[in-house]
């Protein structure tokens, strides 16, 4: 599979050698159900933003990014840690 793009997957937390979190052309994008529809604005508007980034070759904000090159970067890198 060259890529994923989604926002489920089993199990919860997937283990570290789950195939996601290495392959390339991957994204994961948030679970929407029950979100208000100004919400889901937001989100579409920053996929878009996103989206052209990437295609037009130009960095994403790191607001946008939780992990890059598989390690934490941007947000994820300031929300999260790894335990080794």
């Amino acid at each position: 599979m060259a890529g994923y793009a989604g926002d489920v997957w089993y199990p919860q937390p997937a283990p570290a050698d789950h195939p996601w979190r290495t392959m390339p052309h991957h994204g994961m994008t948030p679970h929407i159900s029950g979100s208000s529809l100004s919400a889901q604005a937001r989100y579409a508007a920053g996929t878009r933003e996103i989206l052209e980034s990437w295609l037009a070759g130009r960095p994403i904000r790191d607001e946008y990014l939780i992990v890059d090159g598989g390690a934490l970067a941007g947000t994820g890198a300031h929300s999260y840690s790894v335990n080794k």
